[in-house]
């Protein structure tokens, strides 16, 4: 295994270099270790920053196995795996947050709160949406679902039943999920439009008035539909009132 590189007295450097089996444990530091008292079974407030290109910076709490190695959760192996596999020259870095001192004098307990306030975001949102939208980006061949229109970086993958009202595994599923230009997507999330069975586009009073001015049309549909859509298609019309 690359070794690791002791940054201070609370972060360490882990070079990808040399891994080529499982991303779930990875060992810390010796000094980082005994300075942040790692104990089997604790979990702590970590954050693992990726080089930006990667848009992979996450902090939670990690379990700590055999009192020195971090367990990444499953989703966000999956999210590193292939990134190290195929980046063998770059890192992350791995920064322990609960342990940090402030020149304050506010004590830990009171500046992790803090943290996951305002700096935490949780695991599975942050990977899980960028899994979800890779996988419905795939579906629809990386082009607007409704107008084809194939500018990648412009596309929204947005969910049809949201997120916030969605189980976890609904959360992921890409075919709760439709590949949108941003007007069109602002649309679909307000309810204004919606789509049928057989993806024809149905359009709420306020969407036909405003037709012109966003280039909507009643002959519109999606491009594809598969059947696993459907469920989601049908709680979205029912929530905006189309199935009346």
């Amino acid at each position: 295994m690359a070794k690791l590189i002791q940054l201070s007295e609370t972060s360490w450097e882990q070079p990808f270099r040399d891994r080529k089996k499982e991303h779930v444990l990875w060992g810390s530091h010796p000094v980082v270790r005994e300075h942040c008292q790692f104990v089997d079974g604790t979990r702590r407030l970590l954050q693992i920053s990726f080089d930006p290109r990667f848009d992979l910076d996450v902090v939670d709490y990690f379990q700590i196995t055999s009192g020195r190695e971090i367990q990444f959760p499953q989703a966000l192996v999956e999210m590193i795996r292939p990134i190290v596999l195929e980046n063998p020259e770059s890192s992350f870095v791995v920064t322990v947050l609960d342990a940090e001192e402030y020149e304050d004098g506010q004590d830990s307990k009171q500046d992790t709160s803090t943290l996951i306030t305002s700096r935490a975001t949780t695991i599975m949102a942050r990977v899980g949406q960028q899994k979800f939208r890779k996988q419905v980006m795939a579906f629809w061949g990386d082009a607007c679902a409704l107008s084809g229109v194939d500018v990648p970086t412009l596309l929204i993958a947005s969910h049809i039943v949201p997120w916030s009202k969605s189980d976890a595994d609904v959360k992921l599923d890409p075919f709760n999920g439709l590949l949108l230009a941003p007007h069109y997507d602002r649309l679909f999330d307000q309810g204004l439009i919606s789509f049928s069975d057989e993806g024809s586009i149905l359009l709420s009073p306020t969407a036909k008035r405003l037709a012109p001015d966003f280039g909507l049309s009643a002959t519109m549909k999606l491009r594809k539909i598969h059947p696993k859509h459907l469920p989601y298609l049908a709680t979205h019309r029912e929530s905006f009132g189309y199935d009346k």
